[in-house]
Parts: structure tokens; C-alpha cells; sequence
């Protein structure tokens, strides 16, 4: 038997796991959690274990049969993976994939058990594209199963959720992921674990270049909070050009996001006398600490959670950085300033 495992997801992962060796899968899944924790791998790993060859259920997937081998390379007709358009300037999944899938889901599937669907990300489909699926969704073929796959399930159609059975993955524990890097030989596992806030994939993204991305991105960024009016607004003016391209500027707000949080996990830990996992330079970390604790990280973390729905409605990059860095200065008072 193969043991087929995402890090951290297993207590998720066995019922569907168990459903999947049994035939007893049903029409839609809403694979949910955050970015980079498995979803996409494990809505595979679900698909391959359905579809084995292997006539004992407890066997599959036997990664040995022809029809393992094909889907774990990607190459088998019946595991359908529909991302985003290439052909199209905004990141979205588009109405003529949608046909596209409404028409192959009508044929019988090609040999295997079963045949699974992903769609990933989910949330990128177009409000008609999304409308166009429903029926499907609710009624596919018999031994047709979808995967739908999103880090945004707050922005899906109240008619897609409804037609879905909710898988909730989880962040890692920065404990395990820690030693599952170290087992792997990456270096500063400690930090890579904290870092990627208990996201395996993004853990191994940092390990290739993103620490440095990220050291640059902190340096920047205490570079505008210790600044004035005239250095925030250069600022946003930089990240609303990065919205020209295809990428457009929310990766970028990520990464700025991703220093902050972990810049105020850093200073909550110390103000509560837990110091030996901070990642940031240490008298940085003090001040902050000493400034905002208890009430300015409230209300910090609270313009976060606006920030981030400002970024689900897509309001341009100006609107989302400014307010959250006027705040955090705010908050900081003269402990913004260098030393």
C-alpha cells in the first residue's frame, strides 16, 4: 500500500481518502483553507486513489498500474485539472472553459474507476462561467467527481458553496513543519517554518530565493513606516505601477503583508516572554513590542482584516497599503523612527 501523505493534513485527508478506495466519493468537493497547504496536491492524491486499478481497496493507490502513473504525471484523460486562462489578460477562469468542461463531463469517462475534476482556484471563476457549472456540479455524470479548489471560499457564489461538501485544510504547526524542513535538509528550518506561517509550499518558495525577497521587502517596509506622508505615497505610487502587468500587484502586497504579520507575531511573542523563535532583528522587534502592547495590536490586527477584504473586493493597491501603514505608524509613535 502506498503511504500517501500531505505534511499535516492526514486527520482531513482519511475520510476522503477512505471514500475515495471505496467508490463512494459524491459530485463536489470545496477543497478550503489557506494558500500553499496541500489543497491542490491532496485534491490529486484523492483523484489517483479513486481511479486506481488496484482490486483491493485498501491497495490503492498502488502508484504501479498504468492509470497511477499517468495521473501522477498529469497525462491521464480522466484527472481534468482546469486552471487559469492563458489566453486571457486578467487571471480568471473563463466561460469558454467552462463549456469546455460542461461538454467533457457529458462524455463517459475514458477507462479508469473513477474521473475527478480540479478546479483551482475556484474563485477565479468568472460570475458566468461559475453560473454556466451549476448544473453540472450539482448532477455529474455517474463516477464523475469535482474538486473545487480556493484559498478565498468567502468570495465563491453562495450557489457554488451550496452545492458542495466543505474540506477545510489548515495551516501547519510551525513545530512539525520545522522538522519535517529539517528532515528534507533545508537550511534555517526555524525560520522558513515561521516565515511561511505554516505553509509547506511557501516554506520551500522562501528556501529559493524568497528570504531574501523577503529581508528586502522588511527593509522596505520600515523604511516607509519610519518615513512621512511623502514616502508612503511613493510607495503605493510604486505598487500601483506592479499593477500593470498580468501578475498585477497583489503578490507583492502579499509579501509586504506577510512582513507584517510576522513582525507583530514576533512582538506579541516577546511582550509575553517567548522570545526563542523571533525572526526579525531583535531591537526592531523591542520597540515594536514595548509600543503596541496590548491595545495597538488590536487594533492593528483589525485594519488587517480590513486590508484583506479591501484586497477581496479588489480595490486598487493605493487604497489597500495606505490606510493600513498610516495606522501602523500611528500606533508606533516615535518608535516608528530608526535608532
Amino acid at each position: 500500500m502506498s503511504n500517501f501523505q500531505i505534511l499535516g493534513q492526514e486527520a482531513v485527508l482519511r475520510p476522503m481518502l477512505a471514500a475515495a478506495r471505496q467508490g463512494a466519493l459524491t459530485g463536489c468537493y470545496l477543497f478550503e483553507g489557506p494558500e500553499g497547504v496541500g489543497k491542490h496536491e491532496s485534491a490529486v492524491m484523492v483523484a489517483i486513489t479513486a481511479a486506481c486499478e488496484a482490486d483491493d481497496p485498501a491497495e490503492r493507490p498502488c502508484m504501479g498500474c498504468q492509470t497511477c502513473k499517468t495521473m501522477r504525471a498529469g497525462t491521464h484523460p480522466d484527472l481534468v485539472e482546469i486552471g487559469l486562462d492563458p489566453s486571457k489578460r486578467t487571471p480568471t477562469i473563463s466561460v469558454a472553459q467552462a463549456r469546455e468542461v460542461i461538454r467533457v463531463a457529458r462524455l463517459h469517462r475514458y477507462h479508469a474507476r473513477h474521473r475527478v475534476f480540479v478546479v483551482d482556484p475556484c474563485d477565479r471563476l468568472v460570475p458566468q462561467a461559475a453560473n454556466a457549472l451549476l448544473k453540472t456540479l450539482e448532477e455529474p455524470t455517474p463516477g464523475t467527481t469535482f474538486i473545487l479548489v480556493t484559498a478565498r471560499a468567502s468570495s465563491l457564489l453562495p450557489t457554488i458553496i451550496s452545492r458542495s461538501q466543505r474540506v477545510r485544510f489548515r495551516m501547519v504547526k510551525a513545530e512539525l513543519l520545522s522538522e519535517w524542513l529539517a528532515e528534507q535538509g533545508f537550511n534555517d528550518p526555524q525560520r522558513l517554518a515561521v516565515l511561511s506561517g505554516g505553509r509547506p509550499t511557501r516554506a520551500a518558495e522562501l528556501s529559493e530565493g524568497g528570504l531574501e525577497e523577503f529581508d528586502i521587502a522588511t527593509a522596505e517596509l520600515l523604511e516607509v513606516i519610519s518615513g512621512g506622508p511623502a514616502a508612503l505615497f511613493r510607495f503605493t505610487e510604486g505598487l500601483a505601477k506592479t499593477g500593470q502587468g498580468r501578475a498585477g500587484w497583489q503578490p507583492v502586497v502579499e509579501r509586504y503583508l506577510t512582513v507584517l504579520e510576522t513582525l507583530l507575531r514576533d512582538s506579541a511573542v516577546l511582550a509575553m516572554g517567548f522570545d526563542e523563535s523571533v525572526v526579525h532583528e531583535r531591537k526592531v522587534v523591542e520597540r515594536w513590542s514595548e509600543a503596541l502592547w496590548p491595545s495597538g495590536f488590536e487594533r492593528i490586527q483589525s485594519e488587517l482584516l480590513t486590508t484583506r477584504k479591501r484586497i477581496e473586493a479588489n480595490v486598487n493597491a493605493r487604497l489597500v497599503m495606505e490606510p493600513l501603514i498610516a495606522c501602523i505608524a500611528t500606533e508606533l509613535g516615535p518608535s516608528r523612527l530608526k535608532h
